[in-house]
């Protein structure tokens, strides 16, 4: 099993729930779901790049009225929610694909399917979550995965 996290030097606490497994059969790796060369090079460590199962988890949040938030948050908050999601994907699909096997388990929230007042970009980018994995599972599906 491999946890992945954005910055690893925050990983104390994510260590010490580990205990044992740490090392043995859980490891902590860099990745940056914003970034195509953080993605690669996490997978490249793995043999053969092999995975059988994505849990895609990452996410941030934003909260208040739309006029008070900046463009480039309401940009970042996308980058990181919805095409962080489509990195990763893309990145493990095609292997997936080809062993005939795999699973893509994406946590989202409710707000993907009910938009909640202030609110707006976070539920915006949950929507596009769901509507990918709606619109992916019809091919995947066909590939076993």
């Amino acid at each position: 099993v491999i946890a992945t996290m954005r910055n690893v030097g925050r990983s104390a606490a994510l260590a010490a729930a580990a205990g044992p497994a740490l090392g043995r059969t859980l490891e902590i790796k860099q990745l940056d779901v914003c970034d195509e060369g953080s993605i690669r090079a996490c997978l490249d460590s793995i043999p053969g790049r092999h995975v059988d199962v994505l849990v895609s988890n990452a996410g941030v949040g934003m909260a208040g009225p739309l006029e008070c938030q900046s463009l480039a948050a309401m940009q970042s908050l996308m980058d990181t929610n919805f095409f962080g999601l489509v990195r990763l994907v893309k990145e493990v699909l095609p292997d997936m694909k080809r062993r005939r096997g795999g699973h893509i388990v994406v946590i989202s929230s409710i707000m993907g399917l009910q938009g909640i007042v202030f609110n707006d970009i976070y539920s915006a980018s949950k929507f596009a979550v769901e509507g990918f994995c709606e619109s992916l599972v019809v091919q995947a599906l066909r590939f076993n995965v």
